[in-house]
């Protein structure tokens, strides 16, 4: 039976042993089976798959990977210390070997079915993104990719994938590369290697963690207020949370303290790890300092409770089911998540409660099986023992999964039915809604796709200019130069607002170049065409702004300014207060104001300003679940199924629309509506003439541009053609 520390340590002075002799000791309880340890982690993987399935009822579910991450700290050390305490060092190659065997059979296993099934059962446009991250995951930098993808705008759209949940696995990984390589070199430095003695190595192991804890824990809180979606994901954030279980094996190993306090203080523990499930969301800012309530509740139920039948937490959690749970956990986290998102592709009944609970059976029962017969076997397989043969497995199994990978996703991309549709034909894309007499019924036609959703879709991260748009943080004016040549040139065409505005491009670049104009494209992601009050608190977008308005204003060789931007943005403070706009009867708001202003001044100046209305915004209602282009992927024979009304569309103020009802008077003024090259006055089309209209659920796509460039420059004539 377990004791308090006081008694613990006062037991072993009263023995009158050596130093030595009390380190044997508790090396030797520091070997012992815990099962509350199972217990534990049957609670950790249970929330995260009770918050995975049902989200809006365990909003902080995901703390359970921060419970997975103390665990881990915790069993590691306790295996490294008993090991430098023996020898002085750590067999590196033999760890990581273990770990080889351990972890990568099942794992493997996974990504392999994985990569099989997603071309089976998701659409098309989801290929490409799976497939991107299985290698991440096969190679054990997800975290990062998803760290990248966090802070590019043209993913932030993107659905999470299958294998999205590897991103903690990355994470573990990473701190066993890590830690092992720290605490030898460490060892090295201290001579606690040479010393062998278990006090030594002790010290040394503790020094470390601490100082490798403290900063990451003070990193993790500053990122996370500065850079919260990256910081979610990355390494040096998480660490810490290891090292609290680390420091914890050093200190106690596997006693704990009992009797009826400790008993309470270990199911205070365990009421943190509810609480935060229960109380954090998605609108945490996580980790930083809000993990600290999940992870020093698991170190207090580690720590400190009772196995008295019922009243005991550590009982409860030692019961077989919970072992057994626990026994099964990481199958349980791999496998779990796979299924949460290929379900509701198999059937429309995966959203009903009762099939998500035979869906987390189902995955029990899978995960039981995948332990007793594939992880298991493998963990304890001979052949597997060497070093050597753990490390030429892995490699094997790792290109087994990427080359599968590969081979699955381009022998059915292969497979797509061929078109002869093209850009080229008279009825592709917009020119089949202008010209219905000529190409018949446009909307529904039987042209074919071209091109298909996937390659729609990987228009979001293979942009056709992309060097043409700013960072939303990043500093300056960025300037791009398309149109015609500078020494061909006859003045200059500025295109200035979002990527709303930099989507039109394709269209803008072939115009200039008709007319002999340069085009100079000032553009931002995620920053609207707007110019607010400057102060110290401004950020990059409303700087560069201001920048870009008066230098517009100021250059004499721009003519025309072409304004767009989305009907989606935040609400943001009004310019200075001197503006004086046109008479109106729209009740303008300091959103509006701050979007009229930059109009205002290049009206001002004597320039053209031609003002893009906003374009639909489509699957508004399921825009969560899936983008457009995916929608048309899944009723390739009914493109209609993913149409929308044209109100329903209209999901935003709409101030450059709008635009028209202030500076309509104004001669230098143009509007250039855009909702009739994608709408009639009906419904708002995903796809026209054989092209899928937008690459998301907002940008239209590069395709559909094209075939209204033509149009787009008959509406545009008039701007370019006056300030000739």
């Amino acid at each position: 039976m377990t004791v308090p520390s006081t008694t613990r340590r006062s037991s072993a002075d009263a023995a009158g042993s050596a130093p030595e002799r009390a380190e044997d000791q508790r090396r030797r309880r520091g070997s012992r089976f815990q099962p509350e340890i199972q217990g534990l982690r049957a609670l950790a993987v249970l929330l995260v798959v009770l918050y995975h399935f049902w989200p809006e009822h365990l909003p902080g579910g995901y703390v359970g990977v921060d419970v997975f991450f103390v665990i881990s700290g915790y069993l590691i050390t306790a295996h490294l210390f008993k090991e430098a305490a023996q020898t002085g060092t750590v067999r590196l190659g033999r760890f990581w070997a273990r770990r080889i065997r351990r972890l990568l059979p099942l794992s493997l296993l996974v990504l392999l079915v994985t990569a099989v099934s997603a071309v089976l059962v998701l659409p098309s446009t989801a290929w490409q993104s799976t497939l991107r991250q299985i290698v991440a995951s096969t190679l054990y930098v997800q975290n990062w990719i998803l760290a990248a993808d966090s802070v590019d705008y043209s993913k932030l759209d993107e659905q999470a994938t299958a294998v999205q949940h590897f991103w903690s696995l990355s994470v573990e990984e990473q701190f066993y590369i890590l830690w092992p390589l720290l605490l030898v070199l460490a060892l090295l430095v201290t001579g606690a290697r040479a010393a062998r003695t278990a006090q030594a190595v002790r010290t040394t192991f503790i020094v470390v963690l601490v100082a490798l804890g403290a900063a990451s824990f003070g990193f993790s809180v500053w990122y996370t207020a500065h850079e919260p979606a990256q910081a979610y994901f990355v390494t040096p954030t998480r660490i810490w949370e290891f090292t609290l279980g680390a420091l914890l094996a050093l200190w106690m190993g596997s006693s704990q303290f009992t009797g009826r306090a400790a008993n309470l203080v270990g199911w205070a523990g365990l009421g943190m790890i509810l609480a935060s499930a229960w109380l954090y969301s998605d609108a945490t800012a996580f980790p930083g300092g809000a993990a600290l309530m999940p992870t020093l509740g698991a170190v207090l139920l580690m720590m400190c409770g009772g196995r008295e039948a019922g009243t005991g937490v550590h009982w409860w959690f030692s019961l077989r089911p919970a072992t057994a749970i626990g026994d099964w956990s990481y199958a349980i986290y791999l496998w779990h998540w796979p299924i949460v998102v290929f379900s509701p592709y198999l059937s429309e009944e995966a959203k009903h409660w009762y099939i998500k609970v035979m869906l987390i059976l189902g995955v029990v029962g899978l995960s039981a099986v995948t332990t007793r017969y594939v992880e298991a076997p493998l963990r304890r397989a001979r052949f597997l023992l060497p070093t050597w043969r753990a490390v030429v497995a892995a490699a094997a199994g790792m290109v087994l999964v990427i080359s599968t990978a590969h081979a699955a996703v381009a022998a059915v991309e292969r497979g797509f039915a061929d078109t002869e549709l093209s850009e080229d034909h008279p009825c592709y894309g917009y020119r089949a809604l202008a010209n219905p007499d000529q190409c018949g019924d446009p909307l529904e036609g039987d042209l074919g796709l071209a091109p298909h959703p996937a390659e729609v879709t990987a228009q979001n991260n293979e942009p056709i200019y992309p060097d043409c748009q700013a960072d939303t943080e990043e500093e300056g004016v960025k300037e791009c130069w398309l149109g015609a040549e500078e020494t061909d040139a006859d003045g200059t065409v500025a295109v200035f607002g979002d990527s709303h505005a930099t989507m039109w491009l394709p269209a803008l670049d072939e115009i200039a170049q008709e007319h002999d104009k340069r085009l100079l494209v000032l553009t931002r992601s995620a920053c609207s065409p707007r110019v607010s009050a400057l102060d110290d608190d401004s950020n990059a977008c409303v700087r560069a702004n201001a920048e870009i308005m008066d230098r517009l204003a100021e250059d004499d060789d721009v003519e025309t300014v072409v304004v767009a931007g989305s009907q989606i943005h935040s609400s943001f403070s009004g310019p200075d207060d001197d503006l004086e706009l046109p008479e109106t009867d729209l009740e303008l708001t300091d959103t509006a104001r701050a979007m009229y202003a930059p109009i205002d001044a290049w009206l001002e100046a004597g320039k053209e300003v031609a003002v893009f209305g906003e374009v639909p915004r489509m699957n508004k209602e399921t825009e969560d679940e899936q983008t457009l282009p995916e929608c048309v992927a899944l009723h390739e024979e009914d493109p209609a199924a993913c149409r929308d009304e044209v109100d329903d569309t209209h999901v935003g103020d709409r101030w450059l629309t709008r635009s028209v009802e202030v500076f309509g008077d104004e001669d230098n003024f143009h509007f250039i509506p855009t909702e009739d090259m994608l709408c009639d006055d009906e419904f708002c089309y995903a796809v026209l003439g054989g092209a899928i209209t937008f690459r998301d659920n907002s940008h239209v796509s590069e395709n559909f541009v094209r075939s209204a460039t033509g149009e787009i420059g008959q509406r545009l004539e008039s701007a370019i053609l006056s300030s000739t």
